[in-house]
């Protein structure tokens, strides 16, 4: 089951053959590893693109990550829970 978050976090990326993979996140005073982008995928804002990321952590727990190009911030979306 998904549960909506919608919250701006903090994410440190990196660029990899010309595209940015979020690598870890701080959400609620926790840092989560990424160790597999399970999707990615686009959609507009306007004349400004968003870039979307399904995540996953170490203990196999997943998160939707935004990232909005407008304004240089991200987001959590959702996490999945059991």
């Amino acid at each position: 089951m998904d549960q909506e978050i919608n919250q701006p976090i903090e994410v440190m990326a990196v660029f990899e053959k010309g595209r940015m993979l979020p690598v870890r996140f701080r959400w609620n005073g926790r840092v989560v590893k990424i160790v597999h982008v399970t999707a990615r995928w686009r959609t507009n804002e306007g004349r400004f693109r968003k870039k979307h990321y399904s995540v996953m952590n170490q203990n196999s727990e997943f998160f939707q990550l935004t990232y909005k190009e407008r304004t240089s911030e991200w987001f959590l979306n959702k996490i999945w829970v059991e």
